[in-house]
């Protein structure tokens, strides 16, 4: 239940930065937020990260309604079996923020994105975004030092059960 409060904490949190962008700053207008460093800029999205795939946007809400749709039966399905909370904590950011995204495509036909660093050339990318990102970290930290260790645990567990 709680990764379920998380994801929907997520969509919420980033519905609501976007909806403050629209009402607040004209397309294509910037206003900084801390000098130097980030600013917060509004631009329509109709592609994936770095705008690729611009244009394609029924192509990509389907495929993050079947990413998010695939997350959310592998987080709640493997919950108890993993037994990581940095697995599960990935999974929902990860989640939350395609649903997120996903919600953008869907009701308007681009996402709203509105974070923009100033200090480095880099695409201006949304709450939702910054989730899938941190999630996909979050995973990648858990393959690399704790997957192996999850797997001897599941064939340890295993094998108990052969033999009980």
């Amino acid at each position: 239940m709680i990764y379920a409060l998380l994801i929907a904490a997520i969509v919420i949190g980033d519905q609501i930065a976007k909806y403050f962008t629209v009402a607040n700053l004209a397309l294509g207008e910037s206003i900084t937020f801390i000098p130097g460093f980030m600013d917060f800029t509004y631009v329509k999205n109709t592609g994936a990260a770095f705008s690729m795939f611009s244009g394609a946007t029924w192509l990509l809400a389907l495929l993050s309604a079947v990413m998010a749709a695939v997350i959310i039966f592998l987080l709640f399905k493997y919950k108890k079996q993993v037994n990581s909370q940095l697995f599960n904590v990935a999974m929902a950011f990860i989640a939350g923020g395609a649903i997120g995204n996903l919600i953008d495509r869907v009701a308007q036909g681009y996402v709203t994105d509105m974070l923009q660093f100033t200090f480095v050339d880099f695409a201006v990318f949304n709450v939702a975004d910054s989730f899938v990102c941190i999630g996909a970290v979050l995973l990648g930290v858990w393959v690399i030092w704790f997957w192996d260790k999850h797997k001897k645990t599941e064939v340890a567990n295993g094998d108990a059960q052969k033999k009980g």
